[in-house]
């Protein structure tokens, strides 16, 4: 059976889910194909979709590309060209699956993990079963809806297929070019933040596996050979969300089977209150670059009260202490827009908080409500959300949809958000940062915001296998982001 996936565009991030979606699909001789609709514009997309004739198409939505894609399927369904049969997986449709099922053109929706159900749900549809009966998945079959319970979490993690990274570089050749390759080297999270759809899907899932799940060292760096025979890299990006909880011994097998085998640096993401100096000599032998490492907030009662993030700044100083005399490159990740009273008072806060702590770069999102979560709740419970319905926004984690107090709180949120990384860097740059923030500068602000951010990610923390190869993807990225936003 055919099967196309269509994104709305892949902003150079591999889309793992697709890609691990697609090797158990191809295993069972289906005929897989991707394509980014951007790149073909709404009669390119239809003659790719009328070519290619699928019997299934898939999209994998998040909550920022919801209004898109359900146009994207909207058009598609109404040309008398394309007949196919739609399925939604994801973020968005796992925690919104009761309203999702009812938009126009959504035939199905997978829950969770789709890795070995969605074959057997296209198993199903080619053979004439009962399709509408597949666990995990929720479907709209003859007018009734058939909702499944979730089966069980994928056990064993080596038992996956490595993900079909050639049909995510066929749909987008500059994510090919780039040397920063994704890897997964886990599955799962234990920890309660709010804004996070992990404590959610524990409890949705309770039951049915653990929640934490770890590949072998073997078997990542398994992966990491075969992409290092395929494709241009020069950096391995364990994009585990907390790499280091992991089995004893775990991550000195993998430090040295990497610097055995593979001879690349790699990143990771990791909990501030994890940070410790020896696990941290062990892996900068084993070739570690650079950190991701989660601050969220500089007001230590906020962070505990409103994200459920209990790590005290102390500790957090710390971290960043034993990662400075490691001589690691580290990222900290914050969140602007706050839920709270004195929402610019309180990114001020973090923006000192950082400004100590001496990042290579600090990142900043806005944060955004996410429904099913807990701060969606907290945010509509204390008049932060007008209404239960929280505005879509394609431009998420960069503009705001809190009700604040005025809208030039508002604006004050919105423009220390693209002004946050710059000033932590250039700290001289703090005495004028209420001035600044008070201007009508916040779309000139988001170019500054993006351009550091790109110059950042390519010249502090890693570089270009090939400029003349990468520059054009990452510029193609810079303006697309300047579109939405």
């Amino acid at each position: 059976m055919r099967i196309l996936f269509i994104q709305p565009e892949s902003t150079m991030h591999e889309r793992m889910g697709l890609m691990y979606l697609s090797s158990n699909l191809k295993a069972k001789n289906h005929e897989v194909h991707m394509v980014l609709a951007d790149r073909y514009g709404p009669e390119g997309l239809v003659e790719e979709v009328e070519r290619f004739n699928p019997a299934v198409i898939g999209y994998s939505v998040m909550t920022s590309e919801l209004e898109t894609v359900l146009a994207i399927n909207s058009a598609l369904k109404s040309n008398s060209k394309c007949k196919f049969f739609s399925v939604f997986g994801g973020p968005h449709p796992t925690f919104a699956a009761d309203e999702m099922i009812k938009r126009d053109g959504v035939d199905a929706l997978c829950i969770g993990e789709g890795d070995l159900v969605f074959p057997e749900f296209c198993g199903r549809l080619e053979r004439g079963e009962n399709f509408w009966e597949t666990s995990n998945f929720v479907v709209n079959h003859q007018g009734k809806v058939f909702k499944n319970s979730i089966g069980p979490l994928v056990e064993n993690l080596d038992d996956l297929l490595f993900p079909d990274r050639e049909m995510m570089y066929q749909a987008d050749p500059g994510l090919r070019e780039n040397g920063r390759k994704m890897f997964f080297g886990s599955r799962g999270c234990p920890y309660l933040c709010t804004y996070c759809f992990n404590a959610e899907y524990n409890a949705m899932t309770k039951g049915q596996g653990d929640i934490m799940r770890h590949r072998s060292p073997e078997n990542l760096i398994q992966e990491v050979l075969q992409v290092k025979e395929s494709y241009p890299i020069n950096t391995v990006w364990v994009d585990d969300d907390t790499f280091l909880i992991k089995p004893k011994g775990w991550i000195t097998k993998f430090c040295e089977l990497l610097k055995r085998e593979v001879g690349l640096p790699f990143d990771i993401n990791v909990r501030p209150d994890l940070v410790k100096d020896e696990v941290i000599t062990d892996m900068k032998e084993g070739g570690l670059n650079s950190i991701w490492m989660g601050v969220e907030c500089g007001d230590e009662q906020v962070a505990g009260k409103v994200l459920k993030r209990h790590t005290p700044n102390q500790r957090i100083h710390r971290a960043a202490d034993v990662l400075r005399r490691h001589e690691v490159k580290f990222v900290t990740q914050n969140m602007m827009g706050l839920p709270v009273e004195r929402a610019f008072e309180t990114d001020l806060k973090t923006l000192d908080f950082n400004i100590a702590l001496g990042p290579t770069y600090a990142w900043s999102s806005i944060l955004y409500p996410f429904p099913g979560t807990e701060v969606y709740r907290y945010a509509l419970e204390h008049g932060y959300l007008e209404t239960e319905q929280v505005p879509i926004l394609q431009t998420t984690r960069v503009s705001t949809s809190l009700k604040f107090a005025s809208k030039e709180e508002a604006r004050r949120v919105e423009n220390l958000h693209k002004l946050f990384g710059i000033i932590v860097n250039f700290p001289f740059l703090r005495k004028y940062c209420e001035i600044l923030c008070e201007l009508p500068l916040t779309r000139i602000y988001g170019v500054f915001y993006y351009l550091w951010y790109g110059y950042s990610l390519k010249m502090k923390l890693d570089s270009f296998v090939s400029i003349r190869k990468e520059i054009f993807g990452f510029m193609g990225v810079f303006f697309r982001m300047l579109r939405k936003t």
